[in-house]
């Protein structure tokens, strides 16, 4: 740091000084080194500086960043001053370092060129600012091809008459060196400078040339008097802790003002308001949520603002944002109406969900039941036609916006610029109603304007990005949304700050508690350039590059957080999870620091305390157990068929939540590999082929007549055209040529079986009992030489197929079959197999139960089953019969006990999180 050792100030001579130049408090400049610490500073300056007095004037506060470009902006009209035409921010040039790595690259084709120019970005500052000069010998691969992507960039640079923030400074610095800067401030105060880079310390000199007084500005605090450590269980203990401490603070002082520090703020927010929550007894009347993943923080904030308990400082992407990911969905699905006239359901669906839009209030509920039905039938794409029509019927002031759009829909180009799709953007979305009929509260009104600024920046890009289409514009949108931070203003009136390491640097509370000070955070693991020699690195001792950087930076830290309050805790837990975690080297064995200064005051009470669990206010809870529900009423309508029996006996209370109260989780979105697609295909098929046969008879004379081949191409041919639709041609084709492959082999199978004859195929049945009314589809019904019945069941997977632990429960499952051939079986004759049939390219084979010769190898008789070896057929139907009935008055009469068997019975478990199967009994 190029400061001389009496170049200080403190808050009081800074306030002294500024009061002493009175109206020419702008001699004044105070460069702070990020835009919270100028933040902080003028909410702590003012005050001191208007105590007592009508008027007081404030110097001038800016960020480093702020002041260059100001800086870069005098330097235009300082004698000789050329600027190029045009400046990239950040977004900008990592583009332009894209294009250019991407053209120098171009037979690398595994290279992430978005991490390159994330690397190389890097790079080009710490090149610039003096971090990187190598000595021979030291350069690596990764250094030349770096240097060779930085002339080519920088040459990009010229062709466009463009600079970037490195080529700023440098002209800055360039400037002032010469002389050339025409300085309006007398005193310069640096606040919050660890050190300086290189870079900074040239500057700093050439304006110490020119007359500057440079000074660092020292908070006038002195150590903490009391300092705790405080050991807890895992991380969520940790939290509640740390929210306990909280609450007890603000009742023992409510005029003071307190703080937690977490080192992973970020990724715990939500855990953290959760837990500040109940230690703070915030009321829970929470405004409607509308669907989506980070409307539960927002709507929370939303929440406490009547109240003012804390406040979370805490950057998130702008995409992330509930108005912001909005926007962007439904532009994606004007862009995809505009260029296809069709749109996917999963994009049209987080459009509907996220809201922001005409009726956005008023119409929520029928623009999720939209989304939802479009899930549960398996739909892919829905054309403009369809989406205008089931609007007009469930949503028609959306619907009617949607009108207004089509106007401009007709006049969007295919290719333009970047700046032109950034206004027909803003019209798009003002005609569907963006961001909504609701009143904005404070934060989402500045996410709108956030996002207007993002928008405004990206049509600032033209030269970089040139011509392009919707879909790109769009992809670079979000994008810029992605790499844009953001953060609401600090509500003022808030007396418990929640804040991340930098954003607590400066601060000044009554009490802190400093959360989750682990070994690999404090010190923090370095990450160094991978462009740049490590050896150049170390040398310079440049930011994240070494252990010894990061060691200091952690001196620096703890030293501001010991500054930060009279009482300070630090805290980290003992575990995560399964792995053991390991306290800072600062904090782990003594309340000393490690080289063995003291953490504190020496008249600190210093206090190692090692804390598992803290009693939590709380009260007496009574425990009821009602494991039965209302029973059913004669007369009201029973959802779902087979299924209400099948899940009784897998576990009760999923039964009633999934088809008495009618929950359960939603379901995905369609797609090819998961919509099944594949087994409704060879169901068609097969079942096509048997409408043309009829019988084993017809099957072995159109094989005997060389024309089954024919029949099964023309069946798996008409049933792709049915159930193939969204599939492209040559999947299709491959496709339909695989399951000409299935039906073959397994004819083959059905030929050698004796006589038969196909009674019956997706035959309907209904059963009625009691107040149930229960339905089931049967694939296939065989009638056998003898009158008896094959019931056959398709299954076009490679799961188990062999039935035989499900049918010899207490409480069966599986239960399409015995089902059929216990309860139904008496209406149309009697049962004598039950086969399961894998239709599949890898394996075609039968599973199941019989009580003669079916010709199908792989059939069991009773006898071959442990339970069944003593029971004959009619036996083990009156025992299946009874069980069904058992289960069917156990769903009628309300039984909602919440048990299972077997924890695969759970697989696919649409209720789980009701049943709440992941706590300890």
């Amino acid at each position: 740091m190029i400061l001389d050792p009496d170049a200080s100030i403190s808050f009081d001579e800074l306030v002294e000084d500024v009061l002493r130049v009175g109206q020419n408090a702008d001699d004044i400049l105070i460069v702070t080194v990020n835009n919270r610490y100028a933040r902080r500073l003028v909410t702590v300056l003012a005050p001191r500086l208007g105590a007592g007095r009508a008027a007081a004037p404030l110097p001038g506060i800016l960020p480093f960043t702020a002041w260059l470009r100001a800086l870069g902006g005098q330097a235009c009209f300082a004698p000789g001053g050329v600027a190029p035409a045009r400046r990239l921010d950040t977004f900008a040039s990592r583009r332009l370092w894209e294009r250019v790595i991407a053209r120098d690259e171009a037979d690398r084709v595994l290279l992430d060129i978005a991490q390159a120019a994330r690397h190389a970005l890097d790079a080009d500052r710490l090149v610039s600012d003096g971090y990187a000069e190598t000595l021979p010998g030291e350069e690596t691969d990764e250094y030349r091809r770096f240097q060779v992507w930085r002339r080519h960039y920088r040459a990009a640079l010229a062709d466009l008459d463009a600079e970037d923030d490195n080529l700023e400074y440098e002209r800055v610095c360039g400037a002032a060196e010469s002389g050339a800067l025409a300085l309006s401030f007398q005193t310069l105060v640096l606040a919050g400078f660890a050190a300086l880079s290189p870079r900074q310390t040239r500057l700093m000199a050439a304006l110490r040339e020119a007359g500057v007084r440079i000074c660092a500005l020292h908070p006038d605090v002195g150590p903490a008097c009391r300092v705790e450590r405080v050991v807890a269980d895992e991380p969520d203990a940790e939290w509640r802790l740390a929210a306990q401490w909280a609450a007890d603070s603000l009742e023992r002082r409510p005029a003071g003002r307190f703080a937690i520090i977490a080192a992973r703020l970020d990724s715990d927010v939500v855990l953290a308001h959760r837990v500040l929550r109940d230690a703070l007894r915030v009321p829970a009347d929470t405004p409607r949520l509308e669907p989506g993943i980070d409307h539960a923080v927002d709507a929370l904030n939303a929440s406490l603002r009547p109240v003012r308990p804390y406040d979370v400082a805490v950057a998130r992407p702008l995409g992330e944002w509930v108005h912001a990911r909005a926007a962007l969905a439904w532009l994606r699905v004007l862009s995809s109406f505009s260029e296809q006239d069709a749109c996917s359901v999963d994009t049209l669906g987080a459009a509907l969900l996220a809201g922001c839009c005409a009726g956005a209030s008023t119409e929520s509920s029928a623009r999720a039941a939209l989304d939802v039905a479009w899930r549960r039938r398996g739909t892919m794409v829905v054309t403009v036609k369809e989406f205008v029509e089931r609007l007009t019927v469930t949503a028609p002031r959306l619907a009617a916006s949607w009108t207004d759009w089509k106007s401009t829909r007709r006049g969007a180009p295919t290719e333009t610029t970047v700046g032109a799709w950034v206004d027909l953007f803003r019209q798009w979305l003002r005609r569907i109603g963006f961001p909504g009929d609701a009143a904005l509260d404070s934060h989402a009104y500045q996410v709108v304007e956030a996002f207007e600024s993002a928008l405004a920046n990206l049509a600032r890009q033209e030269t970089v990005l040139g011509c392009l289409t919707a879909s790109a514009a769009l992809t670079l949108l979000r994008r810029l949304l992605d790499e844009t931070l953001f953060q609401p203003q600090r509500d003022p009136s808030s007396r418990l700050e929640v804040l991340g390491f930098l954003e607590s640097e400066g601060g000044r509370w009554d009490g802190v508690w400093v959360l989750g000070l682990t070994d690999d955070v404090l010190p923090a693991v370095p990450g160094p350039n991978p462009l740049i020699p490590l050896g150049a690195l170390r040398r310079a001792q440049a930011p994240r590059a070494t252990p010894d950087r990061e060691l200091e930076w952690a001196r620096t830290m703890v030293a501001s957080f010991l500054a930060s309050a009279p009482e300070v805790w630090f805290s980290h837990a003992r575990r995560d999870g399964e792995r053991d975690l390991r306290a800072s080297p600062f904090f782990e064995a003594s309340p000393t620091h490690p080289e063995g200064a003291p953490i504190a005051s020496p008249s600190a009470k210093l206090v190692v305390t090692q804390v598992a669990r803290r009693p939590v206010r709380g009260c007496v809870l009574d425990r009821l157990v009602d494991d039965n529900g209302p029973a059913l009423v004669p007369g009201d309508k029973t959802r779902g068929g087979i299924g209400v029996i099948d899940t009784q006996a897998r576990n009760p209370l999923w039964a009633f939540v999934k088809y008495r109260l009618g929950a359960s989780d939603l379901p995905g979105y369609a797609s090819l590999h998961d919509r099944n697609a594949r087994g409704i295909f060879l169901h068609k098929a097969i079942e096509l082929v048997w409408r043309l046969l009829d019988n084993q008879e017809g099957l072995l004379r159109a094989r005997d007549d060389a024309m089954l081949d024919h029949l099964v191409e023309q069946a798996t041919a008409q049933a792709g055209d049915e159930c193939l639709r969204d599939y492209g041609p040559a999947l299709k084709a491959l496709e339909v040529l695989r399951g000409r492959t299935v039906l073959e082999a397994w004819l083959a199978l059905e030929c050698e079986r004796p006589p038969f004859t196909v009674a019956a195929l997706e035959q309907d049945c209904a059963w009625t009992f009691g107040p149930l009314d229960l339905s089931l589809r049967i694939d296939r019904v065989d009638r056998l030489a003898d009158g008896r019945m094959a019931i056959i069941d398709y299954k076009s997977g490679l799961g188990r197929l062999d039935p035989k632990s499900d049918w010899m429960r207490e409480r069966p499952i599986g239960l399409q079959l015995p089902f059929y051939a216990a309860v139904l079986a008496e209406r149309t004759g009697q049962v004598a197999a039950l086969v399961l049939a894998r239709l599949h390219a890898r394996k075609v084979e039968a599973r199941g139960l019989a009580d003669t010769d079916c010709g199908l190898p792989g059939l069991a008789s009773p006898a071959d089953w442990p339970l069944y070896a003593d029971h004959s057929w009619e036996r083990l139907m009156d025992d299946w019969r009874r069980a069904i009935e058992g289960l069917a008055d156990e769903y009628a009469e309300g039984r909602a006990v919440n048990e299972i068997r077997n924890s695969a019975d759970l697989d696919y478990c649409d209720a789980r999180p009701f049943l709440r199967l992941n706590e300890d009994r």
